[in-house]
């Protein structure tokens, strides 16, 4: 098998979880947009409480599809489906271990913004379109 893994230890247990495949990857961004699609436009009208609460929401069940997706690895054909897995880890684990989990899987996915590097862009010189005027 050509993806990473890395394991997860929380509460004495210990699991491993799996990058994504790039079909995954594709599947997962589906999954998102399928979410966002039932936020609403305009939430001028709703609370503050009610708006975290959405976000809250859909956020702990992207965390719990992408480590679904990941167990599913292991599981393979044979095992349970991914909408299963998704159901089990909503249902059976708590919010901190989805959340280090989620981070765990989009590192090894190479799925986490990267930060420019402030070192790096330092020593560079400024981009300029103008040609630098020849020296004697």
């Amino acid at each position: 098998m050509f993806l990473k893994t890395e394991p997860l230890e929380y509460n004495g247990e210990t699991v491993t979880l799996y990058e994504l495949s790039a079909l995954q990857r594709i599947e997962f961004i589906g999954y998102i947009a399928e979410l966002n699609k039932g936020v609403p436009a305009d939430t001028t009208e709703m609370s503050e409480e009610t708006l975290a609460g959405i976000v809250t929401a859909i956020n702990v069940k992207i965390g719990a599809r992408i480590v679904a997706m990941s167990l599913w690895q292991k599981a393979g054909l044979k095992g349970p489906s991914v909408e299963e897995l998704h159901q089990e880890v909503l249902s059976g684990w708590p919010l901190p271990a989805i959340s280090e989990a989620d981070f765990i899987v989009r590192n090894l996915s190479g799925m986490l913004p990267v930060a420019p590097d402030a070192e790096s862009n330092a020593d560079t010189e400024p981009h300029s379109p103008e040609k630098p005027t020849p020296q004697p």
